[in-house]
């Protein structure tokens, strides 16, 4: 496989956007996906999180968009809405845009993400852009533009499911069947996932047309070790450990997952009263507060957030250090996406799973299921160190 972007006959202007967003060289799955997908194949690419997945299918897609002569869509589809943004930025990186431009020249390549929960007349105005377009759209949204005659999907022949086992998965299946049914049925077909469920392999072979099958079944050489590990606790006792935990060391940067919005609302709540910056992530915020929360952990104010798996996919947040299931996730693929929030830029991370003697079952099945064996650990060995006390200068003698 190619070692560089250049060799797998790349624009030189990608090339130069892509060094200039720190990409030097390609990773895995960017390797043996590139160059297929720009050969027109259709791809069935799984590859563990934080691999480079998004760029390995921006980069091609663009290039074809900006090789065309005429005024092309591609079109991706996501599951949420955060993801969507995440995956407009990459775009935008890989264009060399430093941000979002809504009022872009005729012509030029617009990349327009499309979602619910914001403005739908803003985005049915970029809509009518005069060129090539990026779609980035989750399965309701894309719908209800699709329904309104907004978009015409019969036009997207080059089509990529991002987080594809979910998109198939009974939550969005309906949503995302009615889409492939409006596809046309000549397409180039991308379809990536860091997982494949059994289940899926029959749908995979409906919606691919002999696909190239990539596996990359081990984290790029610049993704750092996770040590992963689980504390036995009783309900009762899970939420007074965790505020312990980060009364430890206010410094962790972590994500706690739950399973419902009220339990995201309770801990936030109950560890801001113990002095940890925390704050909840769920569905039942605006759009608005989401972003507003997601910039806050960015940016350092924020350093614990309590989440639904909301935020278990697609969101690419800097330095976390540290990802806490407060319960036994229900699939071995939400522990993999989860734990995947962490380890990330050569940074070493660590997840723990907090596991009620009923719960000892789906642990086990976790395990078998994701291929890992937990450390089962103490209530002392679970506590993160306390960081060092920086010294006090000594006082000038007299």
């Amino acid at each position: 496989m190619s070692n560089s972007f250049e060799a797998m006959g790349l624009l030189p202007s990608l090339c130069t956007w892509a060094a200039q967003a720190g990409m030097e060289e390609p990773t895995p799955i960017q390797q043996a996906a590139i160059p297929a997908a720009l050969a027109g194949k259709d791809l069935l690419a799984i590859a563990p999180t934080g691999t480079g997945k998004t760029a390995a299918y921006a980069l091609p897609m663009l290039q074809q968009l900006l090789e065309s002569k005429r005024a092309l869509d591609c079109l991706v589809v996501v599951p949420t809405r955060e993801l969507a943004l995440q995956t407009a930025r990459v775009f935008r990186t890989c264009l060399g845009q430093k941000a979002d431009n809504s009022r872009q020249k005729a012509g030029t390549v617009a990349v327009i993400p499309l979602y619910g929960g914001a403005d739908r007349t803003h985005q049915a105005e970029r809509l009518l852009h005069d060129g090539p377009r990026v779609l980035i759209a989750t399965p309701g949204r894309l719908l209800d533009f699709a329904e309104g005659g907004e978009i015409l999907l019969e036009s997207c022949t080059r089509v990529v499911m991002d987080e594809g086992d979910r998109l198939f998965s009974p939550e969005f299946f309906e949503e995302s069947a009615a889409i492939v049914s409006l596809l046309p049925p000549v397409r180039q077909t991308l379809f990536f996932s860091a997982t494949l469920p059994d289940a899926l392999k029959q749908t995979i072979q409906q919606l691919l047309r002999r696909p190239e099958e990539i596996r990359i079944t081990r984290s790029t050489d610049k993704r750092g070790p996770i040590r992963q590990g689980a504390l036995f606790l009783e309900p009762a006792q899970k939420t007074g450990f965790l505020r312990q935990f980060f009364m430890r060391d206010r410094t962790n940067r972590a994500i706690v997952f739950v399973k419902t919005k009220a339990e995201a609302d309770q801990l936030a709540a109950t560890l801001k009263k113990a002095r940890v910056q925390a704050a909840p992530l769920h569905a039942d915020l605006s759009q608005t507060q989401r972003n507003a929360t997601v910039a806050s952990y960015e940016a350092g104010k924020i350093m614990v957030l309590v989440a639904t798996d909301i935020a278990a996919r697609g969101l690419d947040l800097p330095a976390v250090k540290t990802v806490v299931n407060y319960d036994p996730p229900d699939q071995p693929e939400a522990y993999l996406h989860r734990i995947g929030r962490t380890g990330r830029a050569g940074q070493t991370g660590s997840a723990l799973t907090l596991c009620a003697a009923a719960e000892r079952k789906k642990l086990r099945q976790i395990e078998l299921g994701a291929s890992v064996r937990l450390r089962i650990l103490s209530q002392e060995q679970a506590l993160p160190d306390a960081p060092e006390a920086k010294p006090t200068p000594s006082a000038p003698r007299s």
